[in-house]
């Protein structure tokens, strides 16, 4: 017997991207076919980093695509007989997002636009959406949809980034409820680990800044900001599993989708993360729930004790207040994450210890 992925044919958007290149590691391992679209080819390439000296790991077949346009991903996807995509592909840099509002929007709504259309067309079985819990906005001090996020809650997106994964999220459960497309939509809390090159993130930026010998920064009045944390490894598990249980989730014939009123609030979408709402009641017994200050102290415990130093905010950024989820929903189909929030920080220190010369170059304007 082979397991669910062998011999399905996979499209993976954003392929040389943190969970991307992931995700296309573990789904080759499963035996999958994977067809992976980029924009251009790197002279580094995440993939390649994350098997090291490994000469003969198995690659997936690359196309050059640009999502913008319908068309190609139309013949990418007849060309290759894709019956399963994961949409990854962004802009994921919040400040980049923040400088280029035309260009994000059309990164992160037209693209995933253009996919769906693609996949209802093809009649393609299972479509996962990655969103982030940065789409919810400011809950802090709601009473009535209080923390943690619930995938009932109402998408609060204040900024251009989160605005536009507002977007995409809203047009892929029109996808569900009005095409009957087998979708799922991932919102996920801050993930971490090997393979982060985006040195805008707090974890890759502070390691490789206290690696070389640099202060750690914090934006002015982040020092206390609550953020949950995921390792790569699980939010991977999570995105196989969710794809793996489309059919039995909307049922045979859809007969497991609601139809009208409050039960159709998120239906399509998972919060993928670590604790149920009960769990929460007790953030002191959450390891993967952290304050700034408290991820930086612990990298400088593990790495060079070098004291931080509060930097100024962009005038256009804007900061939300604490976040993270309740896994009520996901956790009813199986998901348990694996790795605890200090060895999965072990790990992910080790990784760029291991590449800090190959990634000096890519890294110096955030370390220097």
């Amino acid at each position: 017997m082979k397991n669910f992925w062998f011999g399905k044919r996979v499209l993976v958007t954003g392929a040389d991207g943190f969970v991307g290149a992931q995700l296309i590691k573990k789904l080759l391992t499963d035996g999958a076919v994977v067809i992976a679209t980029v924009r251009h080819n790197r002279p580094m390439t995440t993939l390649a980093l994350l098997n090291g000296e490994e000469k003969d790991f198995p690659r997936p077949d690359i196309e050059v695509c640009n999502l913008l346009e319908y068309q190609e991903i139309r013949r990418v996807c007849d060309r290759h007989q894709i019956d399963t995509i994961f949409h990854l592909a962004a802009t994921a840099i919040v400040s980049e997002a923040a400088n280029s509002p035309m260009s994000t929007i059309e990164n992160n709504v037209t693209t995933t636009l253009n996919l769906l259309e693609v996949a209802r067309i093809n009649k393609i079985q299972r479509v996962v959406i990655a969103s982030t819990d940065k789409a919810y906005g400011d809950h802090a001090s709601d009473t009535a949809e209080a923390l943690p996020y619930k995938e009932t809650y109402t998408l609060r997106g204040l900024d251009v980034y989160s605005a536009s994964k507002v977007c995409a999220d809203m047009i892929s459960q029109t996808y569900a409820f009005q095409f009957k497309l087998p979708v799922v939509i991932t919102r996920c809390c801050n993930i971490y680990g090997p393979g982060d090159l985006n040195f805008t993130r707090l974890m890759p930026r502070t390691i490789m800044r206290l690696l070389a010998g640099h202060t750690p920064v914090i934006n002015l009045g982040n020092e206390k900001v609550l953020r949950e944390y995921l390792y790569i490894d699980d939010v991977v598990n999570a995105y196989l599993l969710l794809a793996e249980k489309i059919e039995d989730y909307y049922g045979k014939e859809n007969k497991n989708m609601p139809h009208t009123g409050t039960d159709t609030y998120g239906w399509p979408a998972f919060n993928v993360s670590s604790y149920t709402k009960e769990e929460t009641k007790d953030l002191s017994a959450c390891s993967n729930i952290r304050s700034v200050s408290d991820v930086i102290t612990l990298l400088r415990k593990k790495i060079h004790n070098i004291e931080p130093i509060t930097i100024p905010k962009p005038a256009n950024f804007i900061e939300i207040p604490d976040q993270y989820l309740d896994a009520t929903k996901i956790k009813g189909l199986g998901f348990e994450p694996q790795v605890n929030f200090e060895e999965g920080v072990d790990r992910t220190i080790a990784w760029y210890k291991d590449n800090y010369e190959k990634l000096e170059k890519v890294a110096y304007k955030y370390i220097r």
